[in-house]
């Protein structure tokens, strides 16, 4: 603000006492900023109080803008006599808000600062709220106080916004998101199949033989949407960033930390800075390495790439959850379970669920199924074994089911570094195996998390419901430890089994081919779909308002008429896929066969090929990319 001139003035007794009490001393002209002195005392000038106060000022209490140019007002009501104060025109517009922003009292820079709701509870945001700023006291009714009261009151009303005190948090640099509520997958907004297929001539075929199946769309969205969400209402507490990690978010279903093998243990799914990519980060609590030569077990894990083993990226000790933590790196799968989850989690309380499954109640898992699993978990194991390491982890809730009947061992490598004993007890870790496979497959045929506890009644059971090679192959894993039971053992006793996997795997495959046969011509129609809509409509192009509707562009425009804007004899839009598609198919092949185009006045027809529009639109869309303008 620009300097003012001394002035002189004269002052009566009374008011001079007043205005002394509440002036500011000025030092030299340079920091009056629009006061003028009278001897000792000085007053503000009366254009500078009519200004509006700066939200700077009000909100930070400085503006950083003052010597440079901002018009506003830069002093606290504070700073001005009681007799300078400006006065409401109307004190009772003072409840309204309108009224009350236009002419805010400087008190409210003491006011509580707005957080949002998620950066405080609602305990702490309600008792925060109810503290009012102190009021300073003043003689007889003043509207300012009326006004600040009524903005104390205004504050009160929203104290469900979570209001708190400024030095608890800056809402300037309030980094956390806002948490939408997840929408539901809108698969309904795909055609459903026909329930009973009717009987279609050689030339015919219904629309969903051109896209990949409901099933396997749902389960490939559902995945993506999976992957591109990251967090949750409850990680708030959560570090902004783990070594290259960020964007962490809880997949436990609870806030209590697991126990692994007797270890507090945390599951998140986070980003990688580096490669952009997701993946689970497995924290170990409160745990400190004591020797360092246990790393280099992490070595031997790196190697292992097999499709039934969830591969393990690094691991690497972080103080970044405020305590010594171990972190191991996994690969991340959308939308997995795991084996527990799959058959155990809506009744694991049972001790004889077999019982029920003779009774009907529960159906027993199809031994295609189980077989399935055996042959996976062999494999796994056997490429373990083979390079002298041992999975430790075999066990319904460490097993995870990715996709249909998919399995893959998880939580590698932690035991390993967890227990380091330089790898002197491997064979019997490797026994160990054997034996927890055993039990896995002995409670997932019986369907009971307890069929353990009496083996008996348990392989009575087996052996009513399942083939004999199913009940040895259990024996066998369940006998007791020897230097014959290898897992080269396992693979001849299941060999006949693992042929029947194979087949059932390679069918799986060609269809998945087929599916993505499907959507490949998807991707080339969508290509020339973009070409057409890149010319057509165009304002203006190579100087020409008309270039869209003249010349070859004029044929373009009419095809896109005849794919996609028909309509019937009561003038009714033709919402025809199979039409669209067809015409598409066609068109990007550039065959002879012609069509009819006619304009939308009715006034002009022309019959061209597919060939010759397919040409009009390479042509066009050569000139948008010549550099023309």
């Amino acid at each position: 603000m620009a300097n003012v001139p001394f002035t002189t003035t004269t002052t009566n007794t009374t008011n001079t006492t007043n205005t002394a009490a509440a002036a500011v001393p000025i030092v030299s002209p340079v920091e009056t900023s629009g006061y003028s002195v009278v001897g000792k005392t000085a007053k503000p000038i009366k254009a500078n109080i009519n200004k509006r106060l700066c939200r700077n000022v009000i909100i930070h209490g400085f503006c950083k803008y003052q010597e440079k140019g901002c018009e506003f007002n830069h002093h606290s009501m504070q700073e001005y006599p009681e007799s300078s104060k400006p006065k409401l025109s109307n004190p009772s517009s003072v409840t309204r808000p309108t009224t009350m922003m236009s002419a805010v009292s400087a008190d409210s820079i003491n006011a509580p600062v707005f957080i949002p709701k998620s950066a405080l509870g609602m305990e702490n945001a309600v008792s925060t709220a109810e503290e009012d700023p102190p009021l300073e006291e003043a003689e007889g009714e003043d509207p300012l106080i009326e006004e600040y009261s009524s903005m104390t009151h205004l504050t009160r009303e929203y104290s469900h916004f979570s209001i708190g005190e400024p030095e608890q948090q800056d809402p300037y640099y309030y980094m956390t998101p806002p948490l939408y509520q997840r929408q539901p997958l809108q698969h309904h907004f795909y055609s459903p199949s026909l329930t009973r297929t009717m009987k279609l001539a050689s030339h015919q075929k219904l629309i969903q033989s051109l896209f990949m199946p409901d099933h396997l769309r749902e389960q490939l969205t559902e995945r993506n949407e999976k992957v591109l969400t990251t967090g949750t209402t409850r990680d708030h507490t959560l570090p902004q960033q783990v070594h290259v990690y960020q964007c962490l978010s809880l997949l436990d279903e609870t806030d209590r930390p697991g126990m692994f093998f007797g270890h507090p243990s945390w599951v998140y799914k986070a980003v990688c800075s580096v490669d952009r990519r997701s993946y689970v980060l497995m924290r170990i609590q409160g745990f400190r390495l004591g020797n360092e030569l246990a790393m280099t077990t992490m070595e031997n894990w790196r190697r292992i790439r097999h499709c039934n083993v969830t591969a393990v990226r690094e691991v690497f000790a972080t103080t970044a959850f405020g305590d010594a933590s171990l972190i191991f790196v996994y690969d991340y799968y959308p939308s997995s379970e795991t084996l527990y989850q799959k058959h155990f989690a809506l009744d694991s309380h049972s001790t004889s669920q077999h019982i029920r499954i003779r009774e009907g109640s529960v159906q027993p898992i199809p031994e295609s199924v189980l077989w399935n699993y055996i042959t996976q978990i062999v494999s796994a194991l056997k490429s373990m074994h083979t390079v002298g390491l041992a999975a430790r982890t075999i066990e319904p809730r460490k097993l995870l089911v990715t996709g249909t009947h998919r399995l893959r061992i998880n939580f590698v490598c932690v035991l390993d570094i967890l227990q380091f004993d330089g790898g002197q007890n491997v064979s019997r870790h490797q026994q160990e195996d054997l034996l927890a496979f055993g039990k896995t497959m002995l409670v997932l045929a019986c369907q009971s998390i307890h069929a353990v506890q009496n083996l008996a009644q348990s392989f009575e059971f087996i052996t009513k419901v399942y083939s004999p090679d199913l009940k040895n192959t259990i024996l066998y894993l369940l006998s007791q430890p020897m230097p014959t039971k290898t897992i080269d053992e396992v693979v001849s006793l299941i060999a006949p089994h693992i042929l029947q996997q194979i087949n059932r795997n390679q069918s799986h495959n060609d269809t998945l081919e087929n599916v993505l046969g499907r959507e490949l011509e998807n991707a080339r129609l969508v290509q020339l779909v973009s070409k057409m809509a890149f010319i057509n409509e165009r304002p203006e192009f190579d100087m020409d308002p008309s270039w869209s509707e003249t010349g070859d562009r004029y044929i373009i425009k009419l095809f896109r008429d005849y794919v996609f804007h028909q309509v019937d004899t009561k003038q009714k839009p033709v919402i025809d896929m199979i039409h669209v598609l067809t015409c598409l198919n066609k068109l990007e092949a550039g065959i002879d066969e012609k069509i009819m185009l006619m304009s939308r006045d009715e006034q002009s027809c022309l019959v061209v090929s597919y060939k010759e529009v397919k040409n009009c639109i390479l042509s066009a869309y050569n000139d948008l990319t010549s550099g023309r303008k």
